[in-house]
C-alpha cells in the first residue's frame, strides 16, 4: 500500500533492528518472515506489507503503529531497561 512513506519507512525499521541489537537475518527470524523479505524491504525493492508491518508490532511491542507508519509519536513508547 502506499499510505507510507518507503524511505521514511526504512529508516524506522532500521532504528528498531539498531535498538534491539538485531541484524536483518535475526530479525526476520525473530518477526518470522525470510531474510530475503527484510532485504527487499531495506532496500526499497519491496513496500512493507501490512502483515509485515502487524508482525513487527507483535513481536516488539514499544513499538508504536503510528510511529512506525509515519514517524509521529515517539520511540521505544514505553521505556524499557536492557538487561
Amino acid at each position: 500500500f502506499t499510505l507510507i512513506n518507503t524511505v521514511d519507512f526504512i529508516k524506522r525499521l532500521q532504528k528498531i533492528m539498531d535498538y534491539q541489537g538485531e541484524s536483518a537475518s535475526s530479525f526476520a527470524e525473530k518477526i518470522g518472515v525470510q531474510r530475503s523479505s527484510i532485504s527487499h524491504i531495506l532496500s526499497g525493492r519491496n513496500k512493507p506489507s501490512l502483515d509485515f508491518i502487524l508482525k513487527i508490532l507483535s513481536a516488539y511491542p514499544e513499538v508504536d503503529l503510528y510511529w512506525l507508519f509515519n514517524g509521529k509519536g515517539i520511540f521505544p513508547s514505553e521505556e524499557k531497561t536492557k538487561p
